[in-house]
């Protein structure tokens, strides 16, 4: 959304942006004052990011392998989430701009909802995979909430700072007086991880790539201008990260700063969206690209020590087989993994794995695929990965939101390339998949709108002409 304004600070042709946050129109504005609208928006930001990093059930241990399936969640998430839902949609109704939120309806989300409308429709057990959807449409909500209700850049960093404050101090909190709930024990199916930190998620392969996330910000905070509170945060989701003993999550950590940061050195966003491209083709070839060419196997092996990256090229191998059983629509959302189109098949005795009680397939772009197939799968993928290298390259253009993009991008690239090994696409409240889609709209908004110019302080650069 970017129109040319000639009155824009004297300079003919410069593009202008809406800001984010314009002014509101109260029926009663004598009821509330400016310092209470703008703290209550800090506060509600701060606690849905807290929610979406912490969730209702914070150290709750599961394994990667159950043999009951995948789990159908409990009524705290499934009514916590809903309350939570119905405050952080009334707030946006109330304190959010109305451009942003009309902004939501492109073509993609338009389309995405009649996606989920239609597999909700078609699932064998409607109600439950209702039930599911409803639970990530909310996480989608709260994920949208948290950038569109503070004032401006500011007072978005001060929400930040909060959350992930909050996030680290729970996890670290309790290595502390809950050590043997923050810290992996025995467990029959996975005894590798024993002694791995997990904090208060369910596992570290959770923990892992979600402090890799609180990184991220610290990060964009040193750069914004919070360069201690900014450091402690960095230093203390990096460390983490280590602690965890997730080799390819420390890995793709860095991989993704370099990345993004290359667009700074350059001066230009198309740097950062070609080095992403070739590192996802990169990545392809070093995963799925081993199941074909024996050499590079031999070469993960000789990196990793492991070619078979923790027995998941038996679940590719799985999973590539079925693709092609429903390929234009899949087997439907929810429908695959956990459900008898696996749990009834024969035991693999000649597998790594037994894949019959897998939770998923480790891999989001195949599970996307099985669920979705090729229709709805393209779409999915458009809205979660390549629509987010179009949305940077826009956001980019507009000098105050550029650091801000660099982090929602980081965090993008990061899970590009993470959902080679895991899967977490509209996985209901899964913190991976929020800040994933924390990110999507991050980048949706800054495409759009100016989120510096109601930031106190700060000149607005609202155009002098209306937008379409």
């Amino acid at each position: 959304m970017r129109h040319t304004s000639p009155s824009l600070s004297g300079q003919p042709g410069r593009s202008a942006w809406l800001p984010l946050q314009g002014g509101l129109h109260l029926a009663r504005p004598e009821m509330l004052s400016a310092g209470v609208l703008r703290g209550t928006s800090i506060l509600l930001s701060a606690l849905g990011l807290a929610l979406m990093l912490i969730s209702l059930q914070p150290y709750v241990s599961t394994s990667m392998v159950s043999e009951t399936g995948a789990s159908q969640g409990s009524p705290v998430n499934q009514y916590g989430f809903l309350a939570a839902g119905l405050v952080f949609a009334l707030a946006m109704m109330s304190l959010a701009s109305s451009k942003a939120l009309k902004s939501l309806l492109t073509p993609g989300l338009l389309l995405l909802g009649l996606l989920l409308a239609y597999n909700v429709a078609i699932s064998p057990d409607s109600e439950q995979t209702l039930r599911a959807v409803i639970l990530t449409v909310i996480g989608m909500f709260i994920a949208f909430s948290v950038i569109v209700l503070p004032r401006g850049e500011k007072d978005f960093q001060i929400a930040l700072m909060l959350a992930l404050l909050a996030a680290l101090a729970m996890s670290y909190g309790g290595l502390l007086v809950f050590p043997d709930l923050a810290t992996h024990g025995y467990d029959a199916y996975e005894p590798q991880h024993a002694g791995l930190w997990r904090g208060h998620f369910s596992h570290k392969n959770i923990a892992g790539p979600v402090m890799c996330v609180i990184a991220i910000c610290g990060l964009y905070l040193m750069r914004s201008g919070q360069a201690l509170i900014g450091f402690v945060i960095f230093v203390a989701g990096a460390l983490f990260v280590v602690q965890t003993g997730s080799k390819t999550t420390s890995g793709l950590f860095p991989v993704a700063i370099l990345i993004v940061m290359s667009a700074t050195i350059f001066g230009r966003a198309a740097a950062a969206i070609l080095l992403t491209l070739m590192a996802l083709a990169t990545a392809y070839l070093f995963t799925i690209g081993t199941l074909y060419h024996p050499r590079l196997s031999y070469l993960v092996l000789d990196f990793l020590s492991d070619q078979t990256f923790t027995g998941r090229t038996t679940l590719w191998e799985f999973s590539l087989s079925r693709i092609m059983d429903h390929p234009w629509f899949g087997f439907g959302l929810y429908n695959f993994w956990g459900t008898g189109n696996v749990l009834g098949l024969d035991k693999p005795f000649e597998a790594a794995w037994d894949y019959r009680y897998i939770i998923h397939g480790h891999n989001n772009y195949l599970d996307i695929l099985l669920n979705l197939g090729f229709v709805g799968g393209g779409l999915l993928i458009w809205i979660l990965f390549i629509g987010p290298m179009v949305n940077y390259a826009r956001a980019r253009r507009n000098p105050g939101n550029r650091k801000l993009a660099d982090m929602f991008f980081m965090i993008i690239v990061f899970m590009s390339l993470l959902s080679f090994l895991e899967t977490f696409f509209l996985a209901r409240n899964d913190p991976i998949w929020l800040m994933h889609i924390f990110a999507v709209f991050g980048l949706h908004l800054l495409a759009r709108f100016d989120i510096s110019a109601g930031t106190p302080g700060r000149p607005s650069r609202r155009p002098s002409t209306a937008y379409g």
